[in-house]
């Protein structure tokens, strides 16, 4: 019996390392540990607006972009004050020798002013980016934090989130949740969905944000909102714990309930149009709707693993990324998912691809790894 489970052990170790070298997935960065270049801290999202040029964020404010497809990484050190609120020094300036606009780079990216924080402690955790183009940006994250670009990238400026319920003191209160999903439905307007049911909601372009929060109290359970996605101006979906599911038809004015038909938390939402969508979620779930969420199907995918995040290219092919560096990957609108692993034990994040032919994803433990097909 022993000799039997070594054996399918083995095997099965063997086949996920052939699964990966045939997708050829590539470690661009290895993990933290290995690597020792002293800039460390999970990763939790990268985008790439083509397939030279991308980000990546993750732990105490860590922002490090490519020119080169991820071939090199550097580091963008930028302010986390908010406006009008007070800064104390903190963060490291750029490692040099990366690529523009990153450690080394102009002024406003690594070299330039160290990053800061907000209260005590260290930056903030960014978990998310979002880009309505190639020049205007958004990063969202830990402590209300939201960081707006409008140079592609190079340099980020924080905007103000505020509470809707005033504070004691009669004034607008301060942001405390982390914000995990953002979208803007034009030029004006967006929102940001994020934990303790939060949902903030601009009208000025992304400078400011109001809305609110439910704070649990001791004994309360805490539902966290993990994605956002807009398949209109009018239409839109939020996902967050233990299978909620929400829809606005009215712009985001009020927002209905849906069943999902699982209780699982899901972290990840992807559509392709108003009709075609997938969200992924705990214990290997995706579900898939064709008919703009009138109905969702499960999909098989022989995985167990929590997947964080999804994401399609067209109509057939799209990948997602979860727990133990699992990777899915569908080239049949998800009738079939092929599972493999890319090398650790470590939770992939977040993946984003531009076409067929290219993709990344992150890792908490520091590693960017890239899918280039022949």
């Amino acid at each position: 019996m022993i000799r039997t489970i070594i054996s399918l052990f083995g095997i099965a170790l063997l086949f996920s390392f052939a699964t990966v070298a045939d997708a050829e997935w590539t470690v661009l960065r290895e993990d933290d540990i290995l690597r020792g270049d002293g800039i460390e801290g999970m990763l939790h999202d990268v985008y790439f607006t083509d397939n030279q040029n991308g980000l990546v964020v993750g732990d105490n404010g860590l922002i490090l972009v490519t020119t080169d497809g991820g071939t090199t990484w550097g580091r963008i050190d930028t302010t986390m004050r908010p406006p009008g609120a007070g800064q104390r020094p903190g963060g490291r300036r750029g490692a040099g020798g990366g690529p523009p606009g990153a450690g080394g780079g102009p002024p406003g990216a690594g070299g330039g002013p160290p990053a800061g924080m907000f209260g005590g402690g260290a930056p903030s955790p960014l978990y998310h980016i979002y880009f309505i183009n190639e020049s205007v940006g958004y990063i969202i994250g830990g402590r209300a934090t939201i960081l707006k670009t409008e140079d592609g990238g190079k340099t980020w400026d924080r905007k103000r989130a505020v509470s809707d319920t005033p504070g004691r003191d009669g004034r607008p209160g301060r942001m405390r949740a982390n914000l995990m999903g953002i979208q803007m439905i034009s030029d004006t307007t967006g929102f940001i969905a994020g934990s303790e049911n939060t949902i903030l909601k601009t009208t000025d372009g992304g400078e400011t944000w109001v809305g609110s929060s439910e704070r649990a109290r001791v004994g309360e359970t805490r539902n966290n909102l993990e994605g956002i996605w807009f398949v209109s101006p009018t239409t839109g979906w939020v996902i967050g714990s233990f299978g909620t599911l929400m829809q606005t038809t009215d712009g985001g004015e009020t927002w209905e309930k849906r069943n999902p038909g699982f209780d699982n938390n899901l972290f990840g939402i992807h559509f392709l149009d108003e009709n075609t969508g997938w969200i992924c979620g705990q214990e290997g779930l995706i579900l898939h709707t064709n008919d703009g969420g009138a109905t969702w199907n499960q999909q098989k995918t022989e995985s167990y693993d929590d997947l964080h995040d999804i994401t399609f290219v067209d109509s057939m092919v799209g990948w997602a990324v979860g727990g133990f560096n699992s990777v899915l990957h569908t080239t049949d609108s998800g009738k079939t998912w092929t599972v493999s692993n890319i090398p650790g034990a470590a939770n992939l994040k977040g993946v984003h691809a531009t076409d067929q032919n290219n993709c990344w994803t992150i890792n908490d433990w520091g590693v960017i790894a890239g899918y280039k097909a022949q």
